[in-house]
């Protein structure tokens, strides 16, 4: 019994770990694509934008990370011929997370009455509700209009992003293109492409 409340309370210790990590990032590349022709970058001029016909305030935050992380890998900005155009998608969904009770049997006595039964207990279950944002960054070739690379944060909107969503912006997008392996005008990769 003992060694089953060791294993949960470390799948929690790991789980509670995952969750601190900052958010999943998936990526996907055009193998074909040449990233060496690039070395210039502009926005989309609908970039972020659905409905609205201006940028909100979240977009300008993505618009200012995405370019701080592109020009550290030394791309420039380009609006009238840039060679890669940027698109980003901001979406948050209520989600509901759900645990059931989990009963722990006990034993009864043995050795002749020389041990008390244990009658176990219940482990209460839980409902997690909370609010999951998804961050995407398209980027597409401007002269042949395909998409090249692309990348997604998802992760927890908690209090401390919503407190300060700047620094929550920068830390998604930072996330993102950690896994962007390219620098400009280059096609070997500086860091295997991850996934």
């Amino acid at each position: 019994m003992k060694m089953v409340k060791i294993m949960m309370a470390g799948a929690m210790a790991v789980l509670l770990a995952a969750c601190s990590t900052g958010p999943r990032v998936y990526t996907d590349a055009d193998p074909a694509a040449d990233f060496s022709r690039y070395r210039t970058f502009a926005f989309y001029e609908s970039a972020g934008k659905s409905d609205e016909k201006y940028a909100t305030l979240h977009g300008q935050r993505i618009e200012d990370a995405v370019s701080a992380a592109l020009e550290a890998r030394g791309y420039r900005v380009d609006i009238n011929t840039p060679d890669i155009l940027i698109n980003y998608h901001l979406k948050t969904e209520e989600k509901t997370r759900t645990s059931p009770p989990v009963y722990y049997g006990g034993y009864y006595g043995y050795r002749s009455g020389m041990y008390v039964g244990w009658p176990g207990y219940v482990e209460p279950g839980y409902v997690d509700n909370y609010t999951e944002g998804t961050i995407s960054v398209d980027m597409v070739d401007r002269r042949t209009d395909q998409m090249i690379w692309e990348g997604t944060a998802v992760g927890r909107i908690d209090s401390e992003f919503r407190n300060n969503p700047d620094q929550g912006v920068r830390k998604a997008v930072g996330a993102i293109f950690g896994k962007y392996p390219y620098v400009a005008g280059s096609s070997v990769p500086v860091m295997p492409a991850a996934q």
